[in-house]
């Protein structure tokens, strides 16, 4: 539990920093940039951080919180 609590914090602290960059840089398209790097960003990070696991259920844990983060920021 504290392994995904530590990757949950970290995939936050990403998400953060590629919408500050962003918000900085000023980008044309930073709504949709932000709508499609945050979930890839997200699903990266649990994907890479949980190297221990069967790789199948890496794969199957970073597609759903790709697909749910994807979903939630277009309902934003």
């Amino acid at each position: 539990m504290p392994r995904l609590l530590l990757l949950t914090v970290l995939t936050a602290a990403i998400a953060f920093a590629l919408q500050a960059v962003l918000a900085v840089t000023d980008a044309p398209a930073a709504g949709a940039l932000i709508l499609l790097l945050v979930p890839v960003a997200a699903a990266a990070v649990l994907f890479f951080g949980l190297r221990p696991y069967p790789a199948a259920g890496r794969w199957r844990l970073a597609a759903m919180v790709a697909v749910a983060l994807f979903l939630l920021g277009l309902s934003l």
